[in-house]
């Protein structure tokens, strides 16, 4: 019961701040449950759970900036469809290879995302100011195969998909990121839940889905990425949003790889 009350304080201050990211929150929902519960579950079970909490913050954070007519829903739903077809792959990656392997795969994606954010922000590198309405066919294409790496994230690990999809949505839609953001979370709430059924139809391989904590843990997550993110909205600028979530990412690397060495 202690554990799992910290790992819900946790999970409410990952929560407040990622739902202002337009991710999920799983690169640090993972990490502290795999610290926390590490010796009862392992990734099969942890990363359905990360996915549960992962929808329930996207969700929110479409809400929130849906007020504020900052989702491209259009957009985002042709990038979710394709990422259909990743998440399916990186269910089937997370199912068949080894823990270790999983672990590794993980922590090594959250390295480079985390560098290239911190490179971007110590560049100095301008936001853009405005979105386009429209997009070239040769455009959606190449955005739409991204957007499957996007859906073998999110199905591998049990993310949000933000940490490819924002990006995505900036430098190759030329989106500002406000509004990358809140479509960003409109991909990951439209391929969060595929990820989870997915998972829970294949009980046989080894899955175990523990819904009395996600019945404990989503609660408090939706409750405060609803606060978070329209906090967020009113308050953070951009370059502040950034670090925040470059900082939380190298924790989260750092947790990982901690776990690789240690348990």
């Amino acid at each position: 019961m202690e554990s799992i009350a910290i790992v819900a304080i946790l999970f409410a201050v990952v929560a407040f701040f990622y739902s202002n990211l337009g991710l999920g929150g799983g690169q640090l929902y993972v990490p502290i449950m795999v610290f926390f519960f590490g010796s009862l579950l392992d990734m099969k079970g942890i990363v359905p759970l990360s996915l549960a909490c992962a929808f329930v913050t996207m969700a929110s954070a479409t809400a929130t900036h849906n007020k504020k007519e900052l989702v491209d829903f259009r957009l985002g739903i042709q990038l979710a469809i394709a990422g259909i077809i990743g998440v399916i792959g990186g269910v089937v990656f997370t199912l068949s290879a080894a823990e270790n392997v999983v672990k590794g795969a993980f922590a090594t994606m959250l390295v480079i995302v985390a560098t290239k954010m911190m490179y971007d922000i110590y560049k100095g590198k301008k936001d853009n100011s405005a979105s386009p309405t429209r997009y070239s066919s040769r455009l959606l294409i190449g955005g739409m195969g991204v957007s499957i790496l996007t859906g073998f994230l999110i199905g591998s690990f049990g993310i949000g998909g933000g940490v490819v999809s924002v990006p995505l949505i900036v430098y190759v839609f030329k989106m500002e990121p406000r509004r990358a953001i809140g479509t960003s979370a409109l991909m990951g709430a439209i391929l969060t839940p595929v990820a989870f059924i997915a998972y829970a139809l294949n009980s046989e391989q080894g899955v175990i889905i523990h819904y009395d904590l996600a019945l404990v843990l989503a609660p408090i997550v939706l409750v405060f990425a609803l606060i978070g993110s329209t906090w967020g909205l009113e308050k953070l600028r951009t370059k502040t949003v950034k670090t925040i979530f470059t900082c939380g990412v190298y924790l989260a690397a750092t947790g990982m790889i901690y776990s690789l060495l240690f348990q």
